[in-house]
């Protein structure tokens, strides 16, 4: 395949696209400063500094491909006002905002739905295209009613060595041909596959997602970096080379 195959809107430097009416993003996880905290880094609070990268991008509606949350569990005490604030300032900005439930995101609906415009779904179909977190399969309706995947949760990063051996990582997208597993799906109209990077460019990734999930039924696979530039596929799971 082609990234010319991928029916999204591209913008150099940029962790969204936009699809007709819909900007899309990418994992979030609110709350991820606390970890650092206990670390030893002091990274201050981010919320704000997230929510002001969202209400950026320029369109009526937004789809957020789950992990607003970074903590697992049960909602923490210091979650509940920073996930209040989030949303009360994020649904200002957007006509309809689609929330597909990551595995982050246990005991989200009780701040979502307190927000008229806000949604939260397990997978979202629109226009040939079936939008969901990725850490679980998709339906076997949305199998036989898209052509294109379109998840999170892998948080794709590239690695590189330059001639004096430094190394660098940068996130990317990922595209490839996707072949769902036919004792799974007797019919499946889905061909193709593409992953976003973590939104929240603060948070780490991996480039080491082969064998993970829906991953595993990739072929032909692709990367192209925040500057739009497709990278050969032999550096793809494979560091420094």
């Amino acid at each position: 395949m082609d990234i010319s195959d991928i029916p999204f809107v591209f913008r150099k430097g940029e962790r969204y696209v936009t699809f007709g009416d819909y900007g899309v993003i990418g994992d979030i996880h609110l709350g991820f400063e606390r970890e650092m905290d206990q670390q030893g880094y002091n990274i201050g609070r981010m919320t704000d500094t997230i929510v002001g990268d969202i209400l950026k991008i320029k369109s009526k509606r937004l789809i957020i491909l789950g992990d607003i949350r970074s903590n697992y569990g049960p909602i923490a005490e210091y979650e509940g006002g920073m996930l209040f604030r989030f949303f009360r300032e994020v649904s200002k900005g957007f006509d309809e905002i689609i929330i597909t439930r990551g595995n982050h995101d246990a005991g989200l609906d009780r701040f979502t739905s307190r927000f008229s415009n806000v949604r939260l779904e397990r997978e979202f179909l629109h226009n040939d295209v079936c939008f969901l977190h990725g850490h679980s399969m998709p339906s076997k309706a949305a199998a036989t009613s898209s052509r294109l995947l379109a998840f999170s949760h892998l948080h794709p990063l590239l690695f590189f060595r330059d001639s004096n051996g430094v190394i660098y990582r940068e996130d990317c997208w990922l595209f490839f041909d996707l072949f769902l597993p036919p004792k799974d799906y007797k019919s499946s109209d889905i061909r193709y596959g593409f992953v976003f990077p973590s939104f929240n460019r603060f948070i780490g990734g991996t480039d080491e997602f082969r064998k993970r999930g829906i991953i595993r039924y990739a072929e032909n696979m692709q990367a192209m970096t925040m500057n739009l530039i497709v990278v050969n596929t032999n550096r793809l799971g494979y560091r420094y080379k």
